[in-house]
């Protein structure tokens, strides 16, 4: 057992096993695949739901977390950490395992070539838990799916199959309770179907998304849509990779009840979008905004701050946008 499994254990059997994850594609699996490897360290669950919990992003502001093992879900995106927790998380990166006392991160572990949270998790516990050539094909999926570079049909498939569910919690504990017993198969059977059934209703639905774009900035684009709406949501992921062959960056705004409630920002171009994020926080974290992400991916969250209406939240894109990219201009 190397150390980082070990550390993750000895945290399980001194607070007990308490999982609080991202509910993206790599943090369903990277809690299936925790949870796989304390059951085959001893431990015993008898209900999934009493020692998961995946939270909604519009509830992550202010959410005190304590003595939990934290996927995906690091202090930018609004948490307060209390006592002692860890968290696994792979971007920004390195991919890497962090111990945090209160507030104040204590120890950090480098988890090299993980591509996911999934992958993250499974390369710490290789050597105990040994799964399937379905498993590893799905995990190969969930890989491809987060970066967006698809190399085969049934990532693409399994990525639909998620976005077309994205809205519901049900599909995500369905999914790790599957992992859990081991119906690897049948997690091929659902994508395979979902994914399917995605091809069918979304693509009309990434051309509406696509005609609403306007430009923000030269080159950056930004369309909305409805948070409610499940078929749009699902066109989201598809609809921006589309901009994003035409324009430097990409966001879309989802839209509750006529309010902002969050940004995904997105490029595929060499340029860094963390100061964009960096810069929101630092104007707009007063009134409640938060983001955070990657270098080429990442969001803002508007749900629980003072900005009530969509322009205004155009407003603050745009002047953030503009402000980065005039700076990026003078390096």
């Amino acid at each position: 057992m190397n150390n980082v499994a070990r550390l993750l254990i000895n945290f399980a059997k001194k607070h007990g096993i308490k999982i609080i994850s991202d509910g993206d594609l790599d943090g369903i699996f990277a809690t299936a695949l925790l949870l796989i490897a304390f059951k085959q360290n001893g431990f015993k669950i008898e209900n999934i739901k009493d020692v998961v919990h995946f939270p909604h992003p519009r509830t992550l502001k202010g959410l005190k977390i304590s003595e939990s093992i934290l996927i995906e879900l690091p202090q930018s995106k609004g948490l307060i950490y209390a006592g002692n927790n860890l968290l696994l998380d792979h971007h920004p990166e390195p991919p890497r395992v962090e111990i945090y006392s209160n507030e104040k991160l204590i120890e950090r572990y480098i988890v090299k070539d993980a591509r996911s949270a999934a992958s993250l998790v499974y390369k710490i516990f290789e050597d105990l838990v040994k799964l399937p050539e379905s498993a590893l094909k799905i995990l190969n999926a969930v890989d491809e799916a987060d970066n967006l570079q698809y190399t085969c049909e049934f990532s693409k498939l399994l990525h639909a199959a998620y976005h077309l569910h994205v809205t519901e919690e049900k599909m995500r504990f369905m999914l790790v309770e599957m992992a859990f017993s081991g119906k690897w198969d049948k997690i091929v059977d659902w994508a395979k179907k979902e994914g399917e059934k995605y091809m069918k209703l979304v693509p009309k639905k990434v051309r509406e998304l696509v005609s609403r774009a306007e430009e923000l900035a030269p080159s950056v684009v930004l369309f909305t849509y409805d948070s409610n709406d499940q078929i749009e949501k699902a066109a989201i992921t598809e609809a921006m990779r589309l901009l994003e062959e035409k324009y430097d960056i990409v966001i879309s705004l989802g839209v509750l009840h006529g309010k902002p409630e969050s940004a995904r920002i997105a490029t595929m171009k060499d340029i860094d979008l963390i100061p964009m994020f960096n810069e929101i926080v630092k104007e707009y974290g007063k009134y409640g905004v938060t983001a955070g992400g990657r270098k080429n991916v990442g969001g803002a969250q508007f749900r629980q701050s003072s900005i009530s209406t969509v322009e205004e939240a155009k407003r603050i894109l745009k002047r953030i946008i503009q402000r980065v990219i005039r700076a990026r201009g003078t390096d």
